[in-house]
């Protein structure tokens, strides 16, 4: 996205994407303490991936305890804080199965987000069942692609809001919902990086925005 379209955003969606933007930057630069093991690691994958989903289920519940305008104030935060753990456990889980350096910003983003919005993916990631494809990005193209997740993580934003009125329950409601979005995007992780990866050369197939 350029900078004039970045000027005729709102300003709260401008600084979120801004803060989508620099969440995956870190991630990018993100390197596993993991490395891949002599035997199938499925024991530690499923370990990795059940403190992952523990976590991030206490920080939303947590969250999601103050309630009202207070608790509105938290919801960004919490987000970021919880992509950045499920950004790390699948960078984790790929460098078990031996593809961490195949871990290319388009994948992960994948990996988070393809069971809300999977049509988001269709131009860029091509998933059979034993083969991904992945069709590389000009940055232009991946900041207009991010965009798009960014609006689809508003309105998640927007259906959390209504939880912060509710006392407990609501945090309780959030921290299970996370628990188990976190799980599946650690089981999504395994299955994906159980495949062969294969990137698209960037002079044949260069996508334009």
């Amino acid at each position: 996205m350029t900078k004039d379209a970045q000027n005729h955003l709102p300003r709260s969606q401008n600084s979120f994407l801004e803060s989508l933007i620099d969440l995956f930057t870190g991630l990018e630069e993100y390197k596993s303490p993991y490395a891949p093991t002599i035997q199938a690691p499925n024991e530690l994958i499923q370990e990795l991936i059940q403190n992952a989903s523990l976590k991030c289920a206490l920080i939303s519940g947590t969250c999601s305890l103050p309630p009202g305008p207070l608790g509105l104030l938290s919801i960004l935060p919490e987000l970021l804080m919880i992509y950045r753990i499920q950004g790390q456990l699948v960078i984790d889980i790929a460098a078990l199965l031996g593809k961490e350096v195949q871990v290319t910003k388009e994948l992960l983003l994948y990996c988070m987000f393809k069971n809300a919005g999977a049509q988001i993916f269709r131009k860029v990631i091509e998933e059979s069942s034993m083969r991904i494809l992945i069709r590389p990005t000009t940055v232009r193209f991946f900041q207009s692609f991010l965009e798009k997740i960014g609006i689809m993580i508003s309105q998640r934003m927007f259906r959390k809001q209504f939880t912060r009125w509710i006392p407990i329950g609501g945090a309780f409601l959030t921290g299970t919902l996370t628990y188990y979005d976190t799980k599946s995007i650690g089981l999504q992780a395994k299955s994906l990086f159980s495949k062969e990866i294969e990137t698209l050369s960037q002079t044949s197939e260069l996508l334009t925005s």
